[in-house]
């Protein structure tokens, strides 16, 4: 349907990250929105709050005869059976998914910056929106977490440039395929591809395939960044001939034929709970490339790769004014991370607390070596919870193993029960811990495990808390503790 200005748009299933993020930028285009959810939760409820857009909870049958919409917007959370989702089936009242409307509405309007990969999308996406911002370009987004750059995780913006995450996760209950095949790429990153969603994707190959799709989308006028150094993404264009431009950009330095690659590196603290990471970034443009970041990790100095290589392509390409190498640079310094990406939560005396989003192994070990490689004989405790879908199944299990494996002590949060996955793929925390042996412990309540390490974390020691979820909070509380017993 063809949406009028002032039209009504509901959002059944408000709060989730991406859903709040896209009912924001629709009010700031001009349209009425109101929305839904069974119960609200900061810092989405707390945004939506600011933006006085109304939420009604819990979700009901009678919702959407109260507000009449023009246009519901369902979250991919909801399935048949749900009792508002059901009222909205037979009401006729027109329905799409938030990536759909994203890309009919705003993206295929724009020059679209799409970042997909299994790693890394939201830290290079917010780093793209605000380079692109700080370089004077005003670039919509929509980020999903919480730039620390910007006041909200979304943006209209009046530039030519619109900055997304590219999700391979499914769209909505009626549409199985994957986010990313709405938003109309013309600048595609295509950063890394690995086995996850289990409860979606059988296996890589079908991942693989998703990204085969997304690449084929690109016009011959856009840019596919491909990080040159990771198989499956090589693998990629070995089935795929893409009609826009293909730039290899080796995000380890290890290909030295590509356009773009990271040069030498190092890392040093900068300050407490501060690091950081000084590179060289060889490219045509530019030449070599000096940069600074507070950003942790070598996967980190990857995603810079990335989006410099993206930034070369969009000013060659005139898409966006041309780039002093200096305020390129400027740009990338001044980039303050997102929230829960190795952030210092603070410190008691001598010791360190940090929190991470890390949950796929993979991330894990990142982060961990990241951390190893500027404080290497600081005795790192890592505690990790096994919340979203794939880390509660055992796919994993000896890829964690090992990475988990890296730290210096390691505890193992309680991993929820979910019967829709069969008994013998489920994560077993007291195998895992067994596995790794004598440093890791394994925890039937977040409580047991906080009072584990109130015991045993002693002067001059770090702590990385890593989970996809809360943590019960217990990161807040542990720093507490550990300041009264100073």
């Amino acid at each position: 349907m063809e949406l009028k200005k002032g039209s009504k748009i509901y959002f059944m299933g408000i709060g989730g990250t991406g859903m709040a993020a896209v009912a924001g930028l629709c009010q700031e285009a001009g349209y009425q929105i109101v929305g839904s959810d069974g119960a609200m939760y900061p810092p989405m409820s707390t945004m939506l709050e600011d933006l006085k857009i109304p939420v009604t909870t819990p979700y009901a049958a009678e919702n959407l005869a109260a507000h009449k919409p023009d246009l519901v917007v369902v979250a991919n959370a909801l399935s048949r059976g749900h009792v508002e989702l059901e009222a909205l089936l037979r009401s006729g009242i027109p329905y799409t998914s938030f990536p759909k409307l994203t890309g009919d509405e705003v993206l295929s309007k724009r020059i679209g910056v799409v970042v997909t990969g299994t790693h890394g999308k939201t830290t290079t996406s917010s780093l793209m929106a605000h380079v692109l911002n700080e370089l004077g370009e005003d670039p919509g987004f929509v980020i999903g977490g919480i730039p620390h750059n910007f006041p909200r995780s979304f943006r209209l913006g009046r530039g030519k440039t619109f900055v997304i995450e590219g999700d391979e996760y499914d769209t909505a209950f009626f549409d199985k395929g994957p986010k990313f095949l709405h938003y109309h790429p013309h600048h595609l990153i295509l950063n890394n591809i690995e086995y996850d969603h289990a409860d979606i994707y059988a296996n890589v190959e079908a991942i693989e395939a998703q990204f085969d799709a997304v690449t084929r989308l690109v016009p011959k006028e856009g840019s596919i960044m491909a990080n040159w150094d990771d198989e499956r993404v090589r693998n990629v264009f070995k089935r795929v001939t893409p009609a826009g431009r293909l730039i290899k950009v080796s995000t380890t330095g290890l290909d030295k034929t590509a356009d773009v690659s990271l040069g030498e590196w190092s890392a040093k603290e900068k300050n407490r709970g501060t690091q950081i990471w000084s590179a060289v970034i060889k490219t045509k443009t530019w030449g070599d490339l000096k940069i600074e970041t507070t950003l942790s990790g070598v996967h980190m100095l990857a995603n810079i790769t990335q989006v410099i290589a993206t930034v070369e392509s969009l000013a060659s390409g005139g898409f966006i004014k041309k780039v002093a190498a200096e305020k390129l640079s400027a740009a990338i310094a001044s980039f303050k991370s997102v929230a829960r990406r190795l952030d210092h939560l603070g410190n008691a005396g001598d010791i360190d607390i940090f929190e991470d989003f890390a949950h796929h192994p993979t991330a894990v070990g990142l982060v961990i070596e990241g951390f190893k490689a500027v404080y290497p004989t600081r005795k790192l405790h890592v505690a990790f919870e096994p919340k979203n879908a794939t880390s509660r199944r055992n796919t994993f299990q000896k890829d964690y193993v090992k990475k988990l494996g890296l730290a210096d002590e390691i505890y193992i949060g309680p991993c929820p029960e979910d019967k829709r996955i069969p008994a013998d793929q489920r994560m077993n925390t007291s195998a895992l811990a067994g596995e790794i042996g004598g440093k890791a412990h394994a925890f039937q309540s977040n409580d047991e495990l906080l009072n584990k390490m109130i015991e045993n974390i002693a002067s001059g020691d770090a702590v990385i808390f890593m989970s996809a979820g809360s943590f019960s909070g217990i990161q807040y509380k542990l720093l507490d503790a550990l300041k009264a017993k100073r």
